[in-house]
């Protein structure tokens, strides 16, 4: 599964809506995860337009006035719910892999800024992280930093971090290390920077996925970077062949390509001989290129040292 994760600060903007279903998108999430909807009351109406036309199911956390409020969606034919845990700042979806039957729980966490009150979400969290079985994720905005690198032109609070990392400890969780972006979260000036949003598994899933990854997309919406894990490795293939626009405005390049092309000769099946074939003329063409340019170079800098020479004796 590919997991996306991002704090929108409400989503009654259209623009959001399109963004958030363009990464889901893009990056084939199975499990969307959005913080801080601002929404009180019943989210249905929008729902498909985060995702898509494609089959769904969500939960929700309402927003207390336009105050906080979580949504997950997710893909049924991938994940079979099996349960749900609902608070003011996270939801816990837990159910089973389809492909393996393992059961997993997903806990979309938005922290309050308050830190009294998030030690007690980390207390809660570890309840259910020790009474629930199977694997598990927390994802989401934490509104804590593991240590002062995480920070940058804002205050680091070591006790804060002390409470959230024994919390860490205490549950077992492990982080992939975060590809990028630094920080996931900046001010509304811009000089603040830290990294709130991120995601924490159990050993076990991490021994599942040792090579998933974690990355921080670009964030044009928010003032928080989305933030993906996934498990999926895409193969996209062999890099495709690609030659510059330029390189054919070079007079002579059009004809030295048609001679490459006559005098190429191959044995071997059709496909990888077309394979070879354009790799052979990109490499002979950029020589040409290198050498035409390098040329070209070389008589310009002749016109222009006769010219500098003809203003000097003039």
């Amino acid at each position: 599964m590919n997991y996306l994760s991002v704090n929108l600060r409400g989503v009654g903007d259209s623009r959001k809506v399109e963004w958030v279903r363009g990464l889901k998108t893009t990056h084939g999430a199975h499990f969307v995860a959005i913080q801080e909807t601002k929404v009180a009351g019943n989210i249905n109406f929008m729902v498909s337009r985060f995702w898509g036309k494609t089959i769904l199911e969500f939960d929700e956390v309402e927003a207390m006035g336009r105050s906080g409020g979580i949504l997950a969606i997710w893909d049924p034919t991938v994940l079979s719910r099996s349960g749900v845990v609902k608070h003011r700042h996270y939801l816990v979806i837990s159910g089973q892999l389809r492909m393996t039957g393992e059961v997993l729980n997903i806990a979309s966490i938005y922290a309050p800024n308050d830190p009294v009150a998030r030690r007690h979400v980390w207390a809660e969290l570890l309840q259910l992280r020790n009474s629930l079985p199977g694997m598990w994720i927390l994802l989401g905005d934490f509104n804590d930093v593991r240590g002062p690198e995480e920070r940058c032109n804002s205050e680091f609070v070591s006790l804060n971090a002390s409470f959230f990392n024994q919390f860490i400890e205490n549950a077992d969780l492990l982080e992939y290390q975060m590809g990028g972006r630094q920080f996931t979260y900046r001010s509304d000036n811009g000089a603040k920077l830290s990294k709130l949003d991120r995601f924490l598994v159990s050993r076990d899933f991490m021994n599942n996925w040792p090579l998933a990854s974690v990355v921080a997309l670009s964030n044009f919406v928010s003032d928080h970077n989305p933030i993906l894990l996934s498990t999926v490795q895409t193969d996209y293939g062999k890099i495709p062949s690609r030659m510059f626009n330029s390189w054919l405005e070079i007079p002579g390049a059009s004809e030295y390509v048609d001679q490459l092309l006559e005098s190429f000769s191959f044995s071997g099946p059709a496909d990888l001989a077309l394979d070879v074939k354009l790799k052979w003329v990109k490499r002979r063409l950029k020589e040409w290129v290198k050498n035409k340019r390098a040329g070209l170079e070389d008589g310009y800098n002749r016109r222009l040292k006769k010219l500098e020479e003809l203003e000097v004796f003039s």
